[in-house]
C-alpha cells in the first residue's frame, strides 16, 4: 500500500471510498507517460537517480497496480488523496491528471455503449446530447469527490463542485488535482458528440473560491 502521509488525510480530513479504477487510472496513466517509446532508453537510466521522472516505473507504483487490479475493491478516499498528492509534486501533473479524467470517462461508458454513441449519436438531438454528456461527468465526479456537494451550474453551461475534493483541489492546496474534471468534461463531450470545446476552471477551493467551477463552451463537434 502507498503510504498516507499526508497530514490532512490523518487528520481525518477526507472521508468514504472511491471507486478503485480512479486510483487505478491515474497510476496507469502515470506509467504509460513514463515508459519510453524506445525500451533502450531505460538501458541507459538509473531509476534510483531518475525517481521523480521515472516514477511511473518504479517498484512501487508497479505493485500498487498490480495490488488494485487484484483486489478491486473500493479505496479509502484518504489513500487516494496522498497518491494525488504525490503525483502533484511532478511538472507535468496538469497533463497526468487529465489524462487519467480522460481514461476514466472513457471506461466508464463500456464498449457497448461507445459503438452505440458511435453509430447512434446523429438520432439524439445535441441539447440532448448535452445534457447527458453532463450527467455522465456529474456521475464520475460523484465516485472521485464521495463527500462532495454536486451541481450543474445553471446558465454557465458547467459543473460545481462543493466541500471535501479528497482528490482534487484540497490535495496540495494548489489546484493542479482539478485537471482530473477537466479531462472527464472533455472526453464526456467528444464521447456523446456533444461538442468539442476549451474547458476551463476559473474558480477553485484552492485559491479561495467557495466552490470549484468547470466551464465548457462547446461548439458542434464533426464525427471523428
Amino acid at each position: 500500500m502507498m503510504p498516507v502521509d499526508s497530514p490532512r488525510a490523518q487528520d481525518g480530513e477526507f472521508e468514504g471510498e472511491v471507486p478503485v479504477r480512479i486510483p487505478l487510472a491515474l497510476l496507469l496513466t502515470l506509467r504509460d507517460l513514463d515508459t519510453p517509446e524506445d525500451p533502450r532508453e531505460l538501458e541507459e537510466v538509473d531509476l534510483s537517480l531518475n525517481l521523480r521522472r521515472r516514477l511511473g516505473l518504479s517498484s512501487v507504483v508497479l505493485k500498487q497496480i498490480r495490488r488494485y487490479e487484484e483486489d478491486g475493491r473500493d479505496v479509502h478516499a484518504a489513500e487516494v488523496a496522498s497518491l494525488f498528492e504525490l503525483v502533484a509534486k511532478r511538472i507535468d501533473a496538469p497533463e497526468i491528471f487529465a489524462t487519467t479524467g480522460r481514461r476514466v470517462t472513457h471506461e466508464a461508458l463500456g464498449p457497448n455503449a461507445r459503438v452505440t454513441l458511435r453509430f447512434g449519436w446523429r438520432l439524439i438531438p445535441l441539447r440532448l446530447r448535452r445534457v447527458l454528456a453532463w450527467r455522465r461527468v456529474k456521475k464520475i465526479a460523484r465516485y472521485l469527490t464521495p463527500s462532495s456537494e454536486i451541481r450543474i451550474a445553471t446558465g454557465k453551461n458547467g459543473l460545481a463542485i462543493e466541500r471535501g475534493l479528497p482528490a482534487l483541489a484540497t490535495v496540495d492546496r494548489g489546484g493542479r488535482g482539478c485537471e482530473v474534471l477537466s479531462g472527464i468534461i472533455d472526453e464526456a463531450f467528444r464521447t456523446y458528440r456533444a461538442g468539442r470545446g476549451g474547458v476551463s476552471h476559473p474558480q477553485c477551493e484552492a485559491f479561495g473560491g467557495e466552490h470549484c467551477l468547470w466551464v465548457i463552451e462547446p461548439t458542434p463537434g464533426a464525427d471523428p
